[in-house]
C-alpha cells in the first residue's frame, strides 16, 4: 500500500505541484443538531453512535463472505494475511488458505468488487459528512476489512497515505458488530491533531524507516508537553468512529484471543486536489481515486461486474 500511495503523489506532485489550497458535551461527540466540523477541529474526531442500521452491517458482512468463498481467477482481491506473525503474506485471497480467516487480515479495496460496499462508502450519509469536514467533494481511495483486531502500534495514516494538501484527508472506521473489552479495540488521543506534524529529512509526511527513532523521541516529548492521554473506542454495532489525517492512533492489544473485531476503514481524499484522469465519478456526484493509479491496475465496474480481468 506504501509503494501505491507513493506512486500515486509522485503523479500528483508531477500535475498540480502540489497545491494548497463539542462535545455535545463530550468529547468528539456532537450531536445531529450540532457543529460537527467545530466538534472534529477542536478534537481530531467524531463518534456517530449508530451511524448505520444493522441491515446495512449485515450486507458489509456478508460481502466479506462472498470474498472469501469466491475462489475463482476472477476473484481479484488482495489480502494481507497473518498479520503481526512470522507467517504474514500478501496475495490473492483467492490463493491464501481459507484457515487464514481465523487470524488477523486485513481485506483490501473490498469496494471494487462488490456493489453493496461501494454504495455503503459512498452513501449520502458518508459523503455529506466527509464533505463537511474536507471542505469539499470526497474521493473514495482505500478500504480495508478485518475481523480481528491489528494491535498496529500508534501511528498517523499520513505515514503511509498523505494527501496532496495537507489535512485534506478523512478517515472512517465503522464497527460491524458489538465490540467486547480486550479485543485490540482502536486506541486514540483525543487532540494529538494539534501537534505540529513531524516532518522527515525529505520535508514530507510519508514515513521514512531509517528516521523511527527521532519521531519517537518527538512525538513522547509533544504528548507529554500537552498532557494527551490514550483512549479507547468501546463501539457497538453500527457505530461510526471518524478521524483527522494527524490523529494519532492505533490498535490495542488483544487481550482475548478468542474475541472479533469485525470492521471496515475507508480513507478519502478531496477530488478536487486531483486531475479529472485520476477521478472516477463511480455514482452520479460521488468520486473515487481511478483504480490504475492504484500500485496494481485493479478491475472495477459501477455496476459491479468486471473489467479488465
Amino acid at each position: 500500500m506504501a509503494r501505491a500511495i507513493l506512486a500515486t503523489m509522485s503523479m500528483v506532485g508531477k500535475w498540480l505541484g502540489l497545491r494548497a489550497r463539542s462535545r455535545n458535551r463530550r468529547r468528539g461527540r456532537a450531536d445531529a443538531g450540532g457543529d460537527p466540523l467545530e466538534s472534529f477541529e477542536q478534537d481530531g474526531y467524531l463518534i456517530r453512535e449508530g451511524f448505520f442500521d444493522k441491515k446495512v452491517t449485515a450486507g458489509i458482512r456478508e460481502a466479506v463472505d462472498r470474498a472469501w468463498e469466491d475462489r475463482t481467477v476472477y476473484n481479484s482481491l488482495t489480502v494481507s494475511a497473518y498479520t503481526g506473525t512470522d507467517k504474514y503474506i500478501e496475495t490473492y485471497i483467492r490463493s491464501v488458505d481459507p484457515e487464514a480467516r481465523n487470524h488477523a487480515y486485513k481485506l483490501n479495496h473490498l469496494y471494487l468488487r462488490d456493489p453493496t460496499v461501494l454504495d455503503v462508502l459512498l452513501s449520502d450519509e458518508v459523503t455529506e459528512l466527509a464533505e463537511c469536514l474536507l471542505g469539499g467533494p470526497p474521493l473514495l481511495f482505500n478500504s480495508l476489512n478485518m475481523e480481528r483486531g491489528t494491535e498496529q502500534p500508534f501511528h498517523f495514516d499520513t505515514f503511509f497515505m498523505p494527501p496532496p494538501v495537507e489535512n485534506r484527508m478523512v478517515v472512517f472506521w465503522f464497527a460491524l458488530e458489538d465490540l467486547q473489552p480486550g479485543s485490540g479495540e482502536l486506541q486514540y488521543y483525543p487532540r494529538s491533531h494539534t501537534i505540529p506534524p513531524y516532518r522527515f529529512s525529505h520535508g514530507g509526511l510519508l514515513l521514512d524507516w531509517n528516521e523511527v527513532e527521532s519521531f519517537d523521541r518527538y512525538i513522547e516529548s509533544e504528548l507529554s508537553e500537552r498532557s494527551l492521554t490514550a483512549e479507547r473506542f468501546q463501539a457497538k454495532e453500527g457505530d461510526a468512529f471518524v478521524w483527522h489525517a494527524q490523529l494519532f492512533h492505533g490498535g490495542s492489544p488483544i487481550e482475548d484471543p478468542y474475541s472479533s473485531r469485525s470492521s471496515l476503514v475507508a480513507h478519502y481524499w478531496c477530488a478536487d486536489d486531483f486531475p479529472q484522469e485520476m477521478v472516477v465519478e463511480a455514482r452520479p456526484g460521488r468520486f473515487m481515486l481511478e483504480p490504475r493509479f492504484m500500485c496494481e491496475p485493479q478491475p472495477f465496474d459501477p455496476s459491479g461486474g468486471r473489467r479488465g480481468d
